[in-house]
């Protein structure tokens, strides 16, 4: 089931975006023991429809005509619940996602 919060869902409802959850790798490289890592973190993105690339690569679920594309590589642990974070001034408005794990 999926639940996104009232700001998040007006700030794409009248715009036609979608949400695009996928993940970010980041390599951690440590010289004094010589640990070399990767981070896989999850990344959440507004979209047109028409920007989301390779659908296949995607689980679809929607909340009231709102799509939210889900990487199929992730691994969705319960309801996945879509929000806005605290908004700063004059940036664009940070989302983030529970009910998933990389």
């Amino acid at each position: 089931m999926v639940k996104i919060d009232d700001k998040a869902l007006n700030y794409v409802q009248g715009e036609n975006l979608c949400f695009v959850v996928c993940v970010k790798k980041t390599s951690i490289n440590c010289d004094c023991g010589n640990c070399n890592t990767t981070v896989r973190t999850l990344k959440i993105k507004v979209l047109f429809e028409t920007e989301v690339l390779d659908k296949e690569l995607y689980d679809i679920y929607k909340y009231q005509d709102i799509k939210v594309f889900v990487l199929k590589d992730l691994k969705v642990v319960g309801d996945i619940n879509v929000y806005q974070k605290a908004k700063i001034p004059f940036m664009q408005p940070i989302f983030g996602v529970k009910g998933i794990i990389a």
